[in-house]
């Protein structure tokens, strides 16, 4: 990739007129350098996800990729996308995975503390199960630490307590591919 350019950047690293947002409520990749934001930002051409759990002794693995074709030079104008989702007619499940770099929080007591939104969703259409990036209240849950960018992580599989007698989250990994210069 031969097209060089320069651009004026904020402190996270991101063209300065991204919105940032000191609400950092918003950002589930949090918090992280303005060196793995600006990566992740100029750089990002796809995450590819792969996890596998069992719920009442079904076993279930998944492997999908988000991509971005966007070349870094035109992420000037526009942030990059990568989102992408599938649904699973065999165990009636959607699944879904984005990392939203529209919008950069930060800390507004210190701003060296960046960070995106990033879903990683898998649910059923009868509430009995929801892997993502969170704990949801009211509901049982099996986790596991996986590492994204020098972060670590947590993945976690809700479940109806009622509805499921067993659950185990087995793996989860996000692994980041990079345009090379």
């Amino acid at each position: 990739m031969a097209n060089e350019f320069l651009t004026r950047v904020s402190f996270a690293g991101v063209p300065h007129m991204l919105p940032h947002s000191s609400d950092t409520s918003q950002a589930t990749l949090y918090p992280i350098t303005s060196q793995d934001a600006c990566q992740l930002y100029w750089l990002l051409s796809s995450l590819d996800v792969s996890y596998a759990y069992s719920v009442n002794g079904s076993q279930i693995s998944r492997n999908f990729s988000a991509e971005s074709t966007m070349i870094p030079k035109n992420r000037l104008i526009v942030p990059p996308t990568l989102y992408t989702s599938g649904y699973d007619s065999a165990t009636q499940t959607s699944y879904a995975m984005n990392l939203y770099m529209g919008n950069v929080y930060f800390d507004a007591a210190d701003n060296s503390k960046i960070g995106f939104k990033l879903t990683v969703e898998e649910t059923d259409g009868f509430n009995l199960i929801n892997l993502r990036l969170n704990p949801i209240p009211g509901m049982g849950s099996v986790s596991r630490t996986f590492t994204f960018i020098g972060k670590t992580l947590t993945a976690y599989l809700n479940y109806n307590q009622s509805s499921v007698a067993s659950a185990e989250l087995a793996s989860f990994s996000l692994t980041p591919q990079f345009f090379t210069i």
